[in-house]
C-alpha cells in the first residue's frame, strides 16, 4: 500500500490522480484505525515527507488532516488532526490548500486542543440556578454535557439520558451545561429533566455572559458536545453519543466495581 501511495505521489496532480490518491488514503486511515495516535501520526509524517514535490505535498498534507479532523473513524482519532496542524500548518512547513480551508483548520484546531482524549479537563466555573459558582471537574468521575434546550438533537440526546443513568450502579456526577441565555427555557427544562438514582449527582448550570470561556476550551462551537471524564479530571471521552455513552458508562461501572472490590 505504501509503495503504490508513493509512487502515485511522484505523478502529475490531475483529477484523476486526485481520486486515486484519495482512494489509497482511505484505505490506509482503514488499515492504521486500531494503532494509537503515536502510530498515526508518525505514519502521516513519513507519507507527508515522502512527497518530494511541493504541490503534491500540500495536497496530500492538507486531505489528511481534513480526513482527522471531520471524518474520524475512532473517538479521540481528532488528537491526530491537532498534531499535525501544530507539525507541519501552524510551523509554516506547508499552506491550507485555500484561505477559506485554513481558516476552517484554524478554528477547529484553537476550539479543539484543550479537550483531547487523554488531556486534563479544562477546569471551569459556572452558574447553578441559584448563582452560586460550581467549579468542574472536581476530582470525581463526571459526564459533562453542553447544550441548549432549544437545540432539537440535544433534545433526542437528552430524553436518552435518563435511562442510563438510572441504570447506573456507580457514584458520577453529571453536569448538564446550558450554553445558551434564556433564563425561562433553561428552567422549564429543569423542571422536566428527572434523574431518579440516588448514586447520580445532578447539576444544572449556565454562563450566560461565557465569563468562563467554555467555548474554547471544550471546543463548543455546536451542541451538543458531551464528554466523558474520570476520577482524575483527564478526559477519557469527548463527542460521545447516546450508544458511545452508554458504552463509556458500562466500562466505568465494571472499573468501578473492580476498584471497589480490590480495597
Amino acid at each position: 500500500m505504501l509503495l503504490c501511495i508513493s509512487t502515485l505521489l511522484h505523478a502529475q496532480i490531475d483529477s484523476t490522480s486526485k481520486a486515486k490518491l484519495n482512494s489509497m488514503l482511505e484505505e490506509y486511515y482503514d488499515a492504521m484505525i486500531f494503532e494509537d495516535n503515536a502510530i498515526k501520526q508518525k505514519e502521516c509524517d513519513f507519507l507527508i515527507e515522502s512527497c518530494t514535490d511541493s504541490l503534491i505535498r500540500q495536497y496530500v498534507a492538507n486531505s489528511i488532516l481534513e480526513h482527522y479532523m471531520n471524518d474520524p473513524l475512532l473517538m479521540g482519532e481528532e488528537g491526530v488532526a491537532i498534531y499535525l496542524y501544530e507539525r507541519w500548518f501552524l510551523s509554516g512547513l506547508i499552506k491550507p490548500e485555500d484561505d477559506w480551508k485554513g481558516m476552517e483548520a484554524d478554528i477547529f484546531y484553537r476550539f479543539n486542543r484543550q479537550s483531547m482524549i487523554g488531556l486534563p479537563a479544562p477546569s471551569l466555573q459556572a452558574y447553578d440556578p441559584r448563582g452560586n459558582v460550581v467549579t468542574i471537574p472536581e476530582g470525581k468521575a463526571c459526564v459533562l454535557l453542553f447544550y441548549e434546550p432549544s437545540c432539537a438533537k440535544c433534545q433526542l440526546l437528552i430524553a436518552a439520558l435518563p435511562e442510563l443513568l438510572d441504570s447506573l450502579r456507580a457514584p458520577l456526577s453529571v453536569y448538564l451545561f446550558n450554553s445558551g441565555s434564556d433564563a425561562q427555557s433553561w428552567k422549564k427544562f429543569r423542571e422536566n429533566f428527572k434523574i431518579n438514582n440516588s448514586l447520580i449527582s445532578l447539576y444544572h448550570l449556565w454562563d450566560p455572559e461565557v465569563e468562563s470561556d467554555f467555548q474554547f476550551k471544550y471546543g463548543v462551537t455546536s451542541t451538543p458536545k458531551l464528554f466523558f471524564i474520570d476520577d482524575s479530571s483527564i478526559i477519557q471521552g469527548r463527542r460521545l453519543e447516546r450508544e458511545s455513552l452508554g458504552m463509556v458508562l458500562q466500562i466505568y461501572e465494571l472499573y468501578y466495581g473492580q476498584s471497589k472490590s480490590e480495597k
